[in-house]
């Protein structure tokens, strides 16, 4: 009974939802793409993570810089290839994009009190065998309701970052 009671109701918000679906867009507006199928990105590269995966949780007060204390982080535990996500709160922030013919980021300086809604990058080694963090963020001004996205350069907590990092151990190269 349920069924044909269901049945019309579903078939008219069928049949509405593709009748909109051909009626025009407004500008600024797109439909949700298509998948593609195979063979659209001959560049990909594939790396198979290390079975030794390794997951922390991390708290940083007011007053703390999370990048150089992921970076201590983890030359104190040996990551490697890590990646990391967090939310919480910044005092200050630089947050930047890139300009690559100057070699630069432009930047803004947000020194004021922000939300963190998101935080997250990853940690790898350089030639030297350093760690080297790279951060990206979208935080809201709570003053005048502004966001920013982009790389997050230089951040200082105002209440609390928490933090998880995984960090999968040295990369091996997947065969194709």
């Amino acid at each position: 009974m349920r069924t044909l009671f269901l049945a019309p109701f579903l078939l008219g918000i069928t049949g509405a939802a593709a009748l909109a679906q051909d009626a025009p867009l407004p500008p600024n507006y797109a439909v949700a793409p298509k998948d593609a199928g195979d063979g659209h990105a001959p560049g990909m590269k594939a790396t198979e993570l290390g079975p030794r995966t390794r997951t922390f949780h991390i708290t940083f007060q007011k007053g703390d810089d999370p990048a150089a204390g992921l970076a201590e982080f983890a030359r104190k535990n040996d990551l490697t290839n890590a990646h990391f996500e967090a939310i919480g709160a910044f005092g200050s922030a630089v947050i930047g994009w890139s300009d690559r013919p100057k070699k630069a980021f432009k930047v803004v300086r947000i020194n004021e009190e922000m939300e963190v809604s998101v935080f997250n990058g990853n940690i790898v080694r350089n030639a030297e065998g350093q760690p080297v963090v790279h951060a990206h963020c979208v935080v809201g001004i709570l003053s005048n309701e502004k966001v920013y996205a982009g790389h997050c350069l230089q951040e200082e907590v105002s209440l609390t970052l928490q933090v998880y990092v995984t960090d999968n151990g040295p990369l091996k190269a997947a065969q194709n």
